[in-house]
């Protein structure tokens, strides 16, 4: 009988293995989700964090802003705008990593974890403990707009 279970476990977990790799790895964070104030859309993507290397890190990039086109608008462009980055994937949370917010126009620390199929941003100042969460939704369609078009001024670099 311990051999049957045994066995029985065994394939169980092989069976599980690809699931379990995949959560391990942060990639369920991949793909386009809505701000919380619905103005911008997010592409989430694999990165290389260093040139040249391999894409092990996540970025973020603005593929769509209710802004653009319009011409009255008093802020820059930050259609294809990376926005995020992230070195590490560690227990569930991207980290090591920095955030641009367009609306203050500020670089912050930043991490980011899924909870309940929502990616939960947090930037921060310093301590984690300071900082703001901003919650994303996922989406499946972008709105057009963004095709082509050069972020404004003001390029952001990486963290703090």
């Amino acid at each position: 009988m311990p051999i049957a279970r045994t066995a029985a476990v065994l394939a169980l977990t092989l069976s599980l293995s690809p699931v379990l790799r995949a959560a391990d790895s942060g990639d369920d964070f991949l793909g386009t989700w809505r701000t919380a104030q619905g103005d911008a859309v997010i592409q989430l993507q694999r990165c290389a964090i260093y040139h040249g290397g391999p894409p092990t890190g996540l970025c973020g990039v603005i593929v769509w802003e209710s802004e653009v086109g319009k011409p009255n608008r008093t802020s820059p462009v930050d259609c294809n705008r990376k926005i995020f980055e992230a070195a590490r994937f560690d227990n569930g949370v991207w980290k090591d990593g920095w955030a641009f917010d367009t609306r203050k126009r500020k670089a912050y620390n930043a991490k980011l974890r899924l909870k309940d199929g929502h990616v939960h941003v947090r930037a921060y100042v310093g301590s984690e403990v300071n900082g703001e969460t901003e919650i994303f939704t996922r989406v499946t369609e972008v709105p057009t707009g963004c095709e082509g078009v050069q972020p404004g001024s003001a390029l952001v670099g990486g963290g703090m």
